[in-house]
C-alpha cells in the first residue's frame, strides 16, 4: 500500500530550518513531499518506508537518491538528520524501517536480515518510476551496519556511502575483548520496547536521565546480579531474545555470528566512502580498521575523526563534510563548500582532531609516519624514560569482583567521552603510573602499546589499561584505552603485549602522562569472577591479585610520536 505524497508543513519547515542551523548545513535548495510506502521482501514481509521527493522545477533533476535503513523509527528527530535535511537540498531519500520495527513486518533479529533485506530494497527501487539509475547509502551506528551488510554484495548502481560510527562486525563488538560488552543489554532494553512505548526512539532516549549507560535502576540491578545471564533473564523475560543468543555464543567465529559479520565488505567495496568517528565512540576501533583496510586496497575513502562520543559522531558535528561528500560523489557538482572551518574531505584523506592542542589537521592517511618512544614503569608508581634498577619491587593490586573497578568515561555507548578520571588514582584496586611534568610538548598519533610482565593469582583475570593526561592542576582526563580477558594458560614469563585504541593527542609542557592499570571496567564489560567457571552463569567469585614486574625496565609504554618531536 502506498500513500499520497504530502507537502512539508510549516512546522516541519521550521524544524528543518532550526535543525540545519544547528548542524551547519547551509541554506535549503527546495521544499519536498513525503510519501508513505510499503516495500515487499522476497519472503512476503513488507517493510514500512517514507519516500522523500524534492520539489524542483520540471527541467531540474534531483541531486541523487539516498537510501537509509533504520531500526530507530522514522519520526521527526531521526528523519531530520537522515532524510529531510537532504531532501531540502535537492536529494531524493528512501527512509526504510528495519524488519520488525516501527511499522515494518517480521521479527527484529539484529543483524540477521539486513544483508538480504537491503538487496530486496535495491531491487524494488530499480522498478520505481522515480529511480534515477544510481543511489548512495547513509546513516550512523546501526544504520551504518546496515550499509556494510549491503556492501557484502555491492550493487553496481551504489555509487557512494556515508558511514558515521558504524560497525561492520557485531561479534567483534559483543565479544571482541573476550568479555561480554554490557551496552548490548541497555541497547536491547531500548529496542525491546520499540513497539510498546509511545514516541520516537530519540524521544525515549532523551528521557533517560543524563543519557546514562543503563536505562533504569532495575536494569542496573540486573546487570549487577549474579549469575549474570539468570539475572538478565529475570529482567527481560521473553523480550529481547537476541540478547540471550549473544550470551550463548562467546566465540566470535561461531556460525551464529556469520551473517552478522561483514569483513568481506571491506574486500569488495570499491566506491567512495566517507567514514566518521570520534575518539570516544564505542565503535572507534572498527572504524579505524575499516579505513586502514580500504585505504590499503586503494579505495577512495575519507576519514573524519573528532573529539566526539557515539552520539556526537553520528553526524551532528560533521554535516558540512557529509554534504560536501555527497555533492562531489553523488550530485557530482562543483559547489563544494571549501571554506568550511573544518575543511572538505578529498580522496584518500584523513581529517583528524588532535586533542590536547585542540586543532584539526589534514593528512594523506592514518596513522601517519611516527617513531616509537619507550617509557618504563618505575617504582613508586612512576613512569619515565629510563629503565628502573634491577632490584625494584613489583607493583600489585587486588581486583574484587564484588566491588568492581567502575567504568569512567571513555568509549561507552552513551555516558562516555573525555571525563575527569582522577578517581582511578585514589582507588586501591588500580595502579596509576604517572610521569614527571613534561619539559617539552610530546605528540602521539596512532596506537600506543604496553608491554607488561604480568601475573595474576588466580590466573583467571582481565586487564583494563588507559592512557590519560594529568593537567597542571592535577586533574586527569582520559585519552585512549584497551580491555582484554587474559589467557589463563599463557606463559607469564613472557611479555604481555597489548595495543591501545588509536588516538591523536599532544601533551603540553607541564602536563603529565598517566598509565592506569586495573582488573575491570564495570558496567562496560562483564567482570572477571576469578574462577574457571563461566562468568555469565556462575555466582562464585574470587578476588584476583595482579602483579606487574618493574625491575630492569621489562614493563613499558611505547608511544607513536611524530617525527617533529
Amino acid at each position: 500500500m502506498t500513500g499520497q505524497p504530502v507537502k512539508r508543513s510549516f512546522a516541519g519547515a521550521s524544524l528543518d530550518y532550526l535543525g540545519a542551523r544547528y548542524v551547519g548545513a547551509g541554506p535549503e535548495a527546495c521544499s519536498y513531499t513525503t510519501q508513505a510506502i510499503e516495500i515487499p521482501m522476497t519472503d512476503g514481509v513488507k517493510l514500512a518506508a517514507d519516500y522523500y521527493a524534492p520539489e524542483l522545477p520540471d527541467n531540474q533533476k534531483s541531486a541523487g537518491l539516498i537510501m537509509i535503513q533504520c531500526c530507530y523509527g522514522r519520526g521527526s528527530g531521526i528523519s531530520f538528520i537522515n532524510a529531510r535535511i537532504f531532501a531540502a537540498r535537492g536529494y531524493q531519500a528512501l527512509f526504510v524501517s528495519t524488519r520488525g520495527t516501527y511499522g515494518s513486518e517480521g521479527t527484529f533479529d539484529p543483524g540477521s536480515n539486513e544483508q538480504s533485506d537491503s538487496q530486496d530494497i535495491v531491487a524494488w527501487m530499480r522498478q520505481q518510476p522515480w529511480y534515477p539509475g544510481s543511489f548512495a547509502t547513509l546513516g550512523a551506528s546501526y544504520l551504518g551496519y546496515s550499509q556494510w551488510a549491503l556492501l557484502h554484495d555491492p550493487p553496481a548502481d551504489c555509487v557512494a556511502a556515508v558511514i558515521p560510527v558504524g560497525p561492520h562486525d557485531q561479534a567483534w563488538h559483543a565479544w571482541g575483548t573476550g568479555s561480554f560488552r554490557l551496552d548490548r543489554a541497555s541497547w536491547s532494553d531500548l529496542m525491546s520496547k520499540c513497539d510498546e512505548e509511545k514516541g520516537s526512539f530519540l524521544s525515549r532516549l532523551a528521557n533517560i536521565p543524563g543519557l546514562s549507560f543503563l536505562r533504569s535502576s532495575e536494569l542496573e540491578e540486573a546487570v549487577a546480579g549474579l549469575p549474570l545471564e539468570a539475572s538478565l533473564q529475570k529482567y527481560f523475560g521473553d523480550k529481547a531474545p537476541w540478547l540471550f543468543e549473544y550470551l550463548k555464543h562467546p566465540n566470535v567465529d561461531d556460525d551464529y555470528w556469520t551473517p552478522r559479520r561483514h569483513h568481506i565488505a571491506l574486500q569488495r567495496a570499491n566506491i567512495p566512502i566517507l567514514l566518521i568517528s570520534g575518539w570516544y565512540d564505542t565503535f572507534t576501533t572498527q572504524t579505524m580498521h575499516q579505513f586502514k583496510h580500504l585505504r590499503g586496497r586503494g579505495v577512495n575513502v575519507n576519514l573524519v575523526v573528532g573529539p566526539w562520543t557515539h552520539v556526537q559522531g553520528s553526524g551532528l558535528y560533521s554535516m558540512p563534510e557529509i554534504l560536501d561528500f555527497l555533492s562531489e560523489h553523488v550530485a557530482k557538482t562543483e559547489d563544494a563548500r571549501s571554506n568550511r572551518e573544518v575543511g572538505v574531505p578529498h580522496a584518500r584523506q584523513a581529517r583528524i582532531f588532535i586533542t590536547g592542542s585542540q586543532e584539526w589537521r589534514s593528512m594523506p592517511t592514518w596513522p601517519p609516519d611516527t617513531r616509537p618512544k619507550t617509557l618504563y614503569l618505575q617504582e613508586n608508581n612512576g613512569i619515565g624514560p629510563g629503565p628502573p634498577v634491577l632490584d625494584t619491587s613489583p607493583a600489585s593490586f587486588v581486583f574484587d569482583p564484588l566491588n568492581p573497578t567502575p567504568s569512567i568515561g571513555g568509549n561507552q555507548m552513551s555516558s562516555g567521552g573525555r571525563v575527569d578520571d582522577s578517581a582511578y588514582a585514589k582507588r586501591s584496586d588500580v595502579l596509576a603510573f604517572t610521569s614527571e611534568p613534561l619539559s617539552e610538548d610530546l605528540e602521539i598519533l596512532g596506537i600506543p602499546s604496553v608491554r607488561l610482565i604480568h601475573t595474576s593469582d588466580p590466573p583467571f583475570a582481565d586487564l583494563f589499561i588507559r592512557l590519560s593526561e594529568v593537567d597542571t592542576h592535577g586533574v586527569s582526563h582520559n585519552i585512549t584505552e584497551i580491555y582484554q580477558v587474559l589467557d589463563p594458560s599463557r606463559d607469564t614469563s613472557k611479555p604481555l603485549n597489548l595495543d591501545l585504541q588509536d588516538c591523536a593527542h599532544r601533551f603540553r609542557v607541564g602536563t603529565r602522562m598517566r598509565l592506569i592499570v586495573a582488573g575491570g571496567s564495570f558496567p562496560m564489560y562483564a567482570r572477571s569472577l576469578g574462577t574457571d567457571e563461566d562468568r555469565l552463569r556462575s555466582d562464585k567469585t574470587t578476588p584476583q591479585k595482579h602483579t606487574i614486574t618493574i625491575a630492569g625496565g621489562v614493563s613499558q609504554l611505547v608511544l607513536p610520536t611524530t617525527s617533529a618531536v
